[in-house]
C-alpha cells in the first residue's frame, strides 16, 4: 500500500484562507489576508493575488513571502499574442481554469520567468483564476520550493481557495451596490427635501433679495449640495453680480462678477456658458473640466456643479448655481428638477414687478406638478411624498396612523345622466366635504376619477379611526344640488393601519383598496377595516373584479379571431371572435379566467357590446383592405341572451358599423336555449328577423332533442370538441359525431367541427360530410392583424355581393406553421 502523502500544510493554508475571508471588510483586504494566510507555514515562497487592469496587464495587488517583489516587477499581459502574453497567471486568466507547472524549469509557458524563479527558489507553481461575477478577473498565484507536489487534490484545494475568494468579491460587489443605492436613496430623499424647501421659498419670499437668500440657503440645508449662489446681471449687463450665495463656497464668491460681454469670446466659467447659451450647463467633474479656469483656483476638490439661467419676458437676467461634493452627482433626473426650480425662479422675478399678479404666481408655483387641478388636493403624485413621509415620521417616533381608501358608490350614474360638468362639481363638493370631516394635520387626496385617500396621522386606535371614518362617510351622503336636483351618494371606504396591515406604502395601499372593495361587495355606504383573516381567494376575485371594471377603458380588452375553414373545398369561410385580456400583471388571460366572473358580476353585458361592436368593425375593416368576405362568429354569454337589451344592442350595433346581418353569426350553447324555450324561440326569431345568423355552441353536450331543435331558427350546429377530441379511435365519439352530421344534413343546417387538432380527426370529418372544421390543425386564434396571411388576395377589387350559401371566401395559403401543432393543446385556450 502506498504511503499517505502529507496534505496537513496545504489542509492548514485553505482553511487560514477561508478564515481569513471571514475577517476582511474590504477587497485589499481580503487579497492581502488570503496571501498572507496561504503562506504563513513557509511551504510556498509566493502567494500574488493579481487584477487585469485597462491596460489589459495583470498587476500585483497583493502578496506575500520573498517572491512577490520579483512577481511584482513582472509584466504579464493578458494578450495571447502579446511578448509578455505567457506564464501560468495569464494562462489561467484567459482560460478561466486553472495553471500547473510542477517543474518550473522544464515548462516552456514559463521560459521568460525562470532566471527570477531560480532567484527565489520556486520550483513548482499553480495559478488559478479569480472571478467576479462568473468572469475572470484576475488569478491568484503560488509558488513552492518543491517540485511535483501539485496533483489533482492540492489543485483542487487551491481551486476552491479561488473560488472562496470570487464568492467574497461577488459578495463585496453586492454590498458595494447596496451601498451604492442606500447613498442614492437618501440623496433623493435629502435632495428633495431640499427642492421643496427651495420652492417653499419661492413661494413665501417678499422681495427679489430675500427671495434669492432663501433659496440658496434652504438648498444647502440638506445633503445634496455644499453650495448654492444666485447671480444677476448688472445694469450694463456686462457682467454676472453674485447676490445670494450659502454654503462652502459663500466666504470666496460674496459679490463675486462674471464677465459676460458679448465681445468676450471664451466662458470661463459656467456662469457665464449658462448665461451666454441661455440653457442649463454641467460639469460634473469642475476642477478637472479645460474649460474653465477663474474658479478652480477657488474649487480645490473634485466637485460637480450645475448651472442654470434665469429669465424674464424671455430674456436673461441670471444664473442659479449649485455644487456637489459627488462627481457626476447632476443625473438627468436631479438636471431636470433643477430646471424646474430654475423656471419657478425665472417666474417669481417676473412677477415681482407686477403686484396685482402676487396671488397667481404663488398658485402656480404651489401648484406646480403637486395639486389636482379639479378639487385642489394633493394628486397621486404628492399622495405618493406624503405617505412615505408619514411612514418615515411614525417609524421614528413609533406612531400609529390609518389609511383610509374612499371610492364614490355609483359615481358613473351621475356622469352619464347629469354630464361631465355636473360630475366635476360632486367632486369638488365631496373634496370640501372630506376636507371638513378631519383634523387639519390629516392629509386629504384625490387619485383620480371618484377615489379618494386620507392620511389619519397619530391616530389612538381602531375606534378613533372608525368614529372619523363615519364622519366622513355621513357627510358623502348629505344632499346636493346638481343641475337643479337634489341628489345624494354614498361612498365605500376601506382602511388600512401602519403598521398593523403594512409598513410599506404599496402594501398600505393595497390593503386599504381591498378593504374598500369587500365594503362595495358587503354592499356599499359602509366602512371596511383591512383583516388578514380575509381569505385569499375571495380577496383575489375582488380585486380582479375591480380591474375587470376598468379593463375596457384601460383599453385591457383585445379581441383574438380563429378561422374556420371548408372541409370539401379547403377554403377559408369565416373567423370566430375570442376575448382575451391583456391584463397589466397577470399577462394574456384567456376568458375561461374572467369571463364566469364577469357573467357573475353583470359586467358581460358591456364588455359582450364592446365584444361585438369591435369584431363588426374589424370585419369591415378587413372589407376596405380588400379581403374576401367573411362570416364573423361572436359568443353570446346566458346573461347576455336573457338581457333585455339584448335585440336593441344588436340593431344598434348593426347600424353603426354597416356589417351585413347576414355576415354576423351569433353563438349561443345548447343549455342556453333550453332554460327557457318558448321565450328562447321569440328571441332567437327576432334575430333572425334581423338578418343574422345563428349557430349552436357546444352541440351534443346539453339535453336537446331533434323536435326540440326543429323549433329554433338556427342555421349552424357545432359539434363540441369532446367529441372531436379522441376521433377517430373512440368508437362513442364516432357514432355521436356521426349522429351529429346526420342530423345537421337533415334538418338542412352547417355543421361545424371544434377543436380539430390533428390530421386523422380532419380526415374522419371529410369522410363524414362534415361541413367547416376550426382548431389547432388549422390555425389558433390570431391577432386582427394575421388574418389576411390565410388568404390569396388577387389584385382586383374584393366581392361586394353576398355569396350563396355554402360558397368559399378566398384561397387558403400554405402555412405550415399554422397546420401542425405539437401535442394536444388545452381547448380553453382556443
Amino acid at each position: 500500500m502506498a504511503p499517505r502523502k502529507n496534505m496537513s500544510w496545504i489542509l492548514a493554508a485553505s482553511n487560514a484562507a477561508n478564515e481569513a475571508l471571514l475577517r476582511t471588510a474590504t477587497e485589499e483586504e481580503l487579497f492581502q489576508h488570503v496571501c498572507e494566510a496561504a503562506t504563513a507555514d513557509g511551504q510556498f515562497v509566493l502567494a500574488a493575488a493579481m487584477l487585469a487592469g485597462p491596460d489589459n496587464l495583470l498587476h500585483v495587488v497583493a502578496g506575500a513571502e520573498r517572491g512577490i517583489d520579483g512577481a511584482r516587477a513582472q509584466t504579464l499581459s493578458v494578450e495571447p499574442r502579446s511578448e509578455h502574453g505567457d506564464g501560468l497567471a495569464a494562462t489561467a486568466f484567459r482560460t478561466n481554469q486553472p495553471a500547473i507547472a510542477n517543474d518550473y524549469f522544464r515548462d516552456p509557458r514559463v521560459r521568460r520567468l525562470w532566471q527570477e524563479a531560480k532567484r527565489t527558489g520556486m520550483r513548482s507553481a499553480a495559478a488559478v483564476p479569480i472571478r467576479k461575477n462568473g468572469l475572470s478577473v484576475g488569478a491568484l498565484l503560488f509558488g513552492l520550493q518543491q517540485p511535483n507536489v501539485l496533483d489533482d487534490e492540492i489543485v483542487k484545494l487551491l481551486h476552491r481557495m479561488a473560488d472562496n475568494v470570487s464568492f467574497a468579491l461577488d459578495n463585496f460587489e453586492r454590498e458595494k451596490q447596496r451601498r451604492l443605492s442606500d447613498q442614492a436613496n437618501e440623496r433623493l430623499a435629502w435632495m428633495f427635501a431640499a427642492l421643496s424647501e427651495t420652492n417653499e421659498a419661492i413661494m413665501h419670499a417678499q422681495s427679489r433679495t430675500e427671495l434669492c437668500d432663501l433659496v440658496c440657503r434652504a438648498a444647502v440645508r440638506g445633503r445634496t449640495f455644499t453650495s448654492a449662489g444666485i447671480a444677476l446681471i448688472e445694469p450694463d449687463r456686462r457682467s454676472l453680480r453674485v447676490v445670494a450665495i450659502a454654503g462652502t463656497l459663500a466666504p470666496a464668491m460674496k459679490d463675486f462678477r462674471f464677465l459676460v460681454d458679448a465681445s468676450d469670446s471664451g466662458a470661463r466659467t459656467l456662469s457665464e456658458l449658462a448665461f451666454k447659451l441661455g440653457k442649463a450647463c454641467i460639469s460634473n467633474d469642475y476642477l478637472n473640466d479645460p474649460r474653465f479656469e477663474v474658479l478652480q483656483r477657488v474649487i480645490r476638490k473634485d466637485e460637480s456643479l450645475g448651472c442654470f439661467p434665469l429669465f424674464k419676458n424671455a430674456e436673461a437676467i441670471g444664473t442659479v448655481v449649485f455644487q456637489s461634493r459627488d462627481l457626476n452627482a447632476f443625473t438627468p433626473d436631479l438636471i431636470e428638477l433643477l430646471q424646474r426650480l430654475a423656471d419657478n425662479l425665472s417666474f417669481a422675478f417676473a412677477n415681482f414687478d407686477r403686484i396685482d399678479e402676487k396671488a397667481r404666481t404663488d398658485e402656480r408655483i404651489n401648484y406646480l406638478a403637486t395639486h389636482d387641478g379639479l378639487t385642489g388636493l394633493p394628486n397621486r403624485v404628492m399622495f405618493s411624498e406624503l405617505l412615505k413621509v408619514s411612514i418615515e415620521t411614525s417609524q421614528r417616533h413609533d406612531r400609529q396612523f390609518a389609511l383610509l381608501f374612499v371610492d364614490l358608490d355609483r359615481f358613473k350614474i351621475i356622469n352619464d345622466t347629469l354630464g361631465h360638468a355636473e360630475g366635476d362639481a360632486l367632486l369638488v363638493k365631496m373634496s370640501e366635504r372630506f376636507r371638513d370631516s378631519v383634523r387639519a394635520s390629516d392629509v386629504v387626496a384625490r387619485l383620480g376619477g371618484d377615489e379618494f385617500v386620507i392620511i389619519l396621522q397619530e391616530v389612538a386606535d381602531r375606534e378613533q379611526v372608525a368614529d372619523i371614518a363615519r364622519k366622513v362617510l355621513s357627510a358623502a351622503t348629505k344632499s346636493v344640488l346638481l343641475s337643479g336636483q337634489e341628489c345624494r351618494i354614498t361612498a365605500s371606504i376601506g382602511v388600512a393601519m401602519f403598521p398593523a396591515d403594512g409598513d410599506d406604502e404599496q402594501t398600505l395601499v393595497k390593503n386599504a383598496d381591498m378593504a374598500m372593495y369587500l365594503a362595495k361587495d358587503e354592499g356599499k355606504n359602509s366602512v371596511r377595516f383591512y383583516s388578514t383573516e380575509m381569505k385569499a381567494p375571495s380577496t383575489e376575485r375582488l380585486m380582479l373584479e375591480a380591474s375587470l371594471r376598468r379593463a375596457i377603458e384601460r383599453n385591457e380588452l383585445v379581441i383574438h379571431y380563429q378561422p374556420k375553414r371548408a372541409l370539401r373545398t379547403e377554403q377559408i369561410t369565416g373567423v370566430e371572435a375570442l376575448l382575451r385580456w391583456n391584463h397589466p400583471d397577470l399577462g394574456l388571460l384567456p376568458p375561461n379566467q374572467f369571463i364566469p366572473l364577469a357573467e357573475e358580476t353583470g359586467l358581460i353585458i358591456p364588455i359582450g357590446l364592446w365584444v361585438l361592436k369591435t369584431a363588426c368593425r374589424q370585419s369591415m375593416e378587413w372589407q376596405r383592405q380588400g379581403l374576401p368576405l367573411m362570416s364573423m362568429a361572436v359568443n353570446l354569454s346566458p346573461r347576455q341572451f336573457t338581457h333585455d337589451g339584448l335585440l336593441a344592442s344588436i340593431e344598434e350595433v348593426l347600424t353603426e358599423t354597416e356589417m351585413p346581418p347576414q355576415m354576423l353569426q351569433l353563438e349561443i350553447t345548447e343549455g342556453m336555449v333550453m332554460q327557457n324555450v318558448e321565450r328562447s324561440i321569440e328571441v332567437l326569431k327576432a334575430l333572425k328577423g334581423y338578418g343574422v345568423h345563428l349557430a349552436i355552441d357546444d352541440f351534443g353536450t346539453g339535453y336537446s332533442s331533434m323536435s326540440f331543435i326543429k323549433r329554433f331558427p338556427v342555421d349552424t350546429l357545432k359539434i363540441d370538441r369532446s367529441f372531436v377530441r379522441n376521433l377517430p379511435a373512440d368508437t362513442d365519439d364516432k357514432a355521436i359525431a356521426d349522429a351529429i352530421i346526420g342530423l345537421g344534413r337533415a334538418l338542412g343546417l352547417t355543421i361545424v367541427a371544434e377543436g380539430v387538432e390533428t390530421a386523422e380527426q380532419e380526415t374522419f370529418l371529410r369522410d363524414h360530410a362534415c361541413d367547416e372544421m376550426q382548431g389547432f390543425l388549422l390555425s389558433k386564434a390570431v391577432p386582427a392583424d394575421e388574418i389576411a396571411e390565410f388568404f390569396w388576395i388577387p389584385h382586383i377589387a374584393a366581392p361586394t355581393l353576398q355569396p350563396k350559401s355554402g360558397a368559399s371566401f378566398g384561397k387558403p395559403v400554405a402555412r405550415s406553421g399554422r397546420r401542425k401543432t405539437a401535442g394536444r393543446i388545452d381547448a380553453q385556450s382556443a
